[in-house]
């Protein structure tokens, strides 16, 4: 089942310095669940979270889950097409630039940007995907070489072995690649925070 537009949350701070970051949540979340994350990683951001608009046996998800590591793949690209249709104008209502926009995805929101990258290549630049699989079965690989990504696994995520299919994929297509395996589960960290923090740092203009 799915909704006609996206909900969404902005939040913009007092001293935006320009730079935005795009909220994607894991299951069962909303479009403001990663907002703290997001004032902790980038304070002076602007924050646009996204709701995904698929559910699974009342839970929201980007897209549906089949089995643990099989997903509806006809539902990913629909809604990969409806996402990369409606971000364009989200961002101009807001005054968002979108080359000052960075992606920060958790589990299926992780997932569902990495097929955006793979069905729609131009459409970001820099991600950080935290606890992510490669969901497509059959990935284009297109050139992304424009893109910077940070992947961040967990050595006891009962998903983490499914993160380097997503690594060399990324590697194939070129991206920029940071990948890094913590000593965590499925959930999030200080040493999520760390690193995100600090791969964010290094890149702000």
């Amino acid at each position: 089942m799915t909704t006609a537009a996206f909900a969404h949350h902005l939040h913009r701070p007092d001293a935006a310095d320009g730079s935005a970051l795009l909220l994607l949540h894991g299951t069962g979340g909303t479009e403001t669940d990663l907002i703290p994350l997001g004032q902790m990683l980038a304070p002076q951001a602007t924050l646009l979270g996204l709701r995904g608009r698929a559910t699974d046996e009342g839970v929201t998800r980007w897209f549906r889950r089949l089995e643990m590591a099989r997903f509806d793949q006809a539902q990913i690209r629909s809604e990969a097409q409806a996402f990369a249709e409606a971000l364009p104008a989200l961002l101009q209502h807001e005054r968002i630039d979108p080359t000052q926009l960075t992606v920060l995805g958790y589990s299926n929101g992780a997932n569902f940007a990495a097929a955006l990258m793979a069905l729609h290549p131009k459409l970001l630049r820099r991600a950080i995907l935290l606890r992510p699989m490669l969901v497509l079965e059959e990935p284009p690989e297109p050139d992304l070489s424009h893109l910077e990504v940070l992947t961040l696994a967990g050595e006891a995520d009962p998903y983490g072995r499914y993160a380097p299919a997503l690594n060399d994929w990324l590697e194939r297509c070129g991206a920029a690649l940071d990948a890094r395996l913590l000593p965590a589960g499925h959930g999030l960290g200080q040493g999520d925070l760390a690193a995100a923090s600090d791969w964010l740092a290094k890149r702000a203009n």
